[in-house]
Parts: C-alpha cells; structure tokens; sequence
C-alpha cells in the first residue's frame, strides 16, 4: 500500500501564518517608523548644527553675523500687525550667504547678488535644493510658488499666486525675536517692529556681543517645514508672502492664499503667542514635522529640542538676545 506524502498547507494552516505574519508586521511597523523618525531628527540636528557652524564661519571672516536678508525699503510700515513694508529687493537670505560655508561655493558663486532673485539672471540657483536646508522629515514641496500680497497694499489677505515658480524650499527659518511682558502683545504680534531683539531681521548684522543674554541661552534659527509653509531659502521677493501650503490649507478647510503673511516672514519670524507646532500656527510660525517640538539651532552652535508646550514666555525669552532673560536649568 502506497501512502501519499502531503506536501502543501491547507487552508487553515495557511490562515494562521498570514495571520502570524500580519501580527509581526503591525509590531514591527511602529519600531521601524521610530526608527526612521529618530535618523530624520538627528539629520536634521545636524542641519542646523552645521549652519550653526557655517554662521561662526561667517562670523569670524566678517565680524558680524549675515542680516536676516539685504532689501532696499522704498516705503514706510503702516504699524499694521499683518502689513508689509514697500521695498525692492534683491532680497538675498542669510542662508544664500553662508552657502560657502555649507561645502555650496560653487551654488554661491553662481549668484548675482545685485540682481533680484526674480532675475533670469538667478534662475539655477534660486531653484537648486540644499540638503541642509532641508528637514528629511519635511513632506512638504520641493519647489515653492510665490504668493503676492494685493498690490493697494495692506493687509495681505488674501494673496494671490505670483510668476516666479521654482523656488527651492527650506524646512528652517530665521529668528526675529520675542518679546518681553512689557512690550506684549503689541511687540510680538508686529514683524517689522524696531528695535528687533532677536538675530536675523532685515539689512541688520548682528554680532557676538550684541548676544548680551549669552549665545547658549539665544536661539537664531529653527524649524518651519515647507508641509506648513514653502518659502525659498533663497530669500525674500518683495511683495510677496508666506501662505499654507496646498496639503495644510486642505485640513483647515481653506484656499491658499487666504491666510498670508507679509514678505519678511518668507525667511525671518517672530516667538509670537504660542510654542511651536501650534494648532493655530500662521504661516509665519515655527512649526517642525516631529510629534509636539521643533528643533532649534542656539547661536553658540548647539541644537535643542523645544515642545509645543512650552510656556510661551519662557520661548520669547529663548529668542530674544539682550532682553536680559537669562534662562536657567529649570527653565
């Protein structure tokens, strides 16, 4: 008598490895994605520790730091918390000016900085991504397109798409400052305010002595992923703003464009009235794509991870550099 060998599963058997394997995948997933997700937040640590060294480089060569942006004011600022100031350009960034410093010579030295950004002129390089000015966390676009604000001027809501197209986005954005309860809300709320206490702003070169709250206890630069905002690192376009992006705008049930902020807030913002990562984040927020924090880059180089719960006051202090707020351990 010939006994047959059975060489298959049968179904049920073959039910329970699928099932058994499923049960794998849905515990492996999570670790894999934590995993991802700490390499993302320690490559971009390292972005901002390498602008942060790119800054000291500067610094040392200049004596200064680099302005927040180099623009020519043609206007005065209304006082309107929203409103823009009338300028014409060219409106190269501190992230174009220190592009030497990132291992970029060749992209900085293919700049005209006298000419717009606009310009034809600049065309490869306003469009040419640098990895360190961005987040590999940022799901947001590569490329951004310019909102302009209403040409009466005013408040820039709501903006409407401009020509230039192909600018390359940044995941980070330049620190204007905070505040301090005497000044608040009035001071936080307005980005063209002067005197800025903070350590980008336009034409204005800060230096390590102005720091007077200590380099470790001042932030310069931090976290504005391109999934909230896409603004160009090469800097700012007069007349324009900073808008939500498509997939934002999306999930507050609005058209882009609607909520806009004035031109400066394309590479420069304020520590206004919430952490970062706020549920009310404007375009011209701090706003990082890890879970409640963004990271910031302190200007003695170092990095730190801020919450979204932070206590507002204790943030503004952060960014502010002489307003005598001396952060300490328990801060």
């Amino acid at each position: 008598m010939v006994h047959q060998i059975r060489l298959a599963f049968t179904l049920i058997e073959l039910l329970v490895v699928i099932a058994i394997i499923a049960i794998l995948i849905g515990l492996l997933l999570p670790a894999v994605q934590k995993v991802r997700e700490a390499a993302a937040r320690t490559q971009c640590a390292n972005n901002l520790k390498q602008m942060g060294l790119a800054l000291h480089n500067y610094e040392n060569t200049y004596g200064k730091f680099p302005p927040g942006f180099i623009s020519t004011t043609t206007g005065t600022w209304s006082g309107g918390s929203n409103d823009g100031v009338a300028e014409a350009g060219p409106g190269w960034s501190f992230f174009s000016l220190i592009l030497p410093y990132v291992e970029q010579e060749n992209l900085y030295r293919s700049i005209n900085l006298t000419l717009p950004i606009t310009n034809n002129a600049n065309t490869t390089p306003r469009s040419t991504p640098v990895l360190t000015y961005r987040c590999p966390s940022d799901t947001g676009p590569t490329t951004a397109t310019v909102w302009m604000a209403p040409a009466n001027g005013g408040n820039p809501m709501p903006a409407t798409a401009g020509t230039i197209s192909n600018l390359a986005t940044t995941s980070y954005v330049g620190c204007l400052g905070g505040g301090n309860p005497a000044d608040a809300p009035a001071y936080t709320a307005m980005y063209e305010q002067q005197p800025f206490n903070g350590i980008f702003h336009r034409n204005q070169s800060v230096r390590v002595a102005d720091i007077t709250d200590g380099t470790s206890n001042t932030i310069g630069i931090g976290e504005r992923m391109s999934a909230l905002s896409p603004n160009g690192w090469a800097g700012v376009i007069p007349g324009g703003t900073s808008v939500y992006s498509d997939q934002h705008a999306a999930r507050l049930g609005q058209a882009v464009g609607v909520t806009a902020r004035p031109a400066i807030t394309q590479v420069t913002v304020h520590c206004r009235s919430s952490g970062p990562n706020a549920a009310t984040a404007s375009p011209g927020s701090f706003f990082g794509p890890h879970q409640n924090s963004s990271l910031f880059l302190n200007m003695d180089g170092s990095t730190r991870l801020i919450p979204s719960t932070i206590n507002v006051q204790t943030f503004r202090d952060m960014a502010g550099r002489n307003d005598g707020k001396i952060l300490t351990g328990d801060d």
